[in-house]
This record gives C-alpha cells, structure tokens and sequence, in this order.
C-alpha cells in the first residue's frame, strides 16, 4: 500500500522528530495484561481484553480476539476504535484464522501519542504473532486513520 497517498505532508515520518520519542517509547516498562472475557467470547471466538502502559504512563485498552478453531493463527490484524465506539471484535477475520486487535483510542488524546501507542502495540502484537510480518492494519485506505498512516509510512521508510 503507497502510503504517501494518505500523508498530508512527508514531514509527518521526519526521522529526526520519531527518533527520540521512538527511544523514550522503547525505553519506558509495557507493562502488558490479559483479561479474559467470557461475556464477550462465544462458541467460535474467545476474547481476552489487554491492557498497556503507553509511553507517558496512560493506560491503553482494548480486545485481542482469537478462533478456537485455528490453534496457529494466520496472521493478525490491528483496527482502532475511535472514541466514544467500544471496541468489537469483527467475527469474520477471527474466522478466517487472523488474532484482531482492537485498541480504544483515548478521547482527546494528541496525534503523536495516538502514533507512539499505536507503534507499541504494534511491537506488542508482531511478538506474540506466530509469524511477525503477517501482522497489519485493517482500515481501508479511504478511511485509514492519520496515525495509521504515519506508522506505516515509519515503517516503509526505516525508522520504525
């Protein structure tokens, strides 16, 4: 996908501005939790909520949901959900065998955080993949997110 097309400006993946905010991203604790939650999960879906300390210490949440059918996962999928929506997990790519990742964008939350959260739990998720470079972002390139589209313009360019 050319991300080019989404970014305003090349200036939003200047290196020499992700760099130090990408150092002091790496070098705060994730302190990552799982919830389960059965009254989310069904017959062909289990669902855990996660929990993730961001870089300035807030807390980041959302829902990772998995088939029961498929014990080596395909790939996985990272969506936001934008505040005030709660996060759902799309039952349909859980049943093509992908892990969905869903994380609740704090309301209010500034563009450079949203960019450096959605970078951790980027990490997050391509470490716990069974195969790290089958790990995407399910937004359609119309609707895709401003940070969305910066962190894969970071990463076409090197710097994540």
């Amino acid at each position: 996908m050319d991300t080019g097309l989404q970014l305003r400006s090349r200036y939003l993946i200047e290196p020499n501005f992700w760099r130090p905010r990408l150092e002091r991203l790496r070098a705060t604790p994730r302190v990552l939790a799982f919830f389960p939650r059965p009254d989310l999960s069904s017959p062909l879906v289990e669902v855990d909520e996660w929990r993730l300390r961001a870089h300035d210490g807030e807390r980041l949440w959302g829902l990772r949901g998995s088939s029961r059918f498929h014990p080596d996962p395909i790939g996985a999928c990272v969506r936001l959900a934008a505040a005030p929506a709660r996060p759902e997990i799309d039952v349909a790519v859980v049943a093509e065998g992908r892990v969905e990742w869903v994380l609740q964008v704090p309301a209010g939350r500034r563009l450079e955080d949203r960019v450096l959260d959605l970078v951790r739990l980027r990490e997050v998720v391509a470490e716990l993949a069974v195969d790290p470079q089958s790990v995407h972002f399910d937004h359609p390139e119309l609707a895709m997110p401003d940070e969305v589209a910066i962190c894969l313009g970071m990463d076409q360019n090197g710097i994540i």
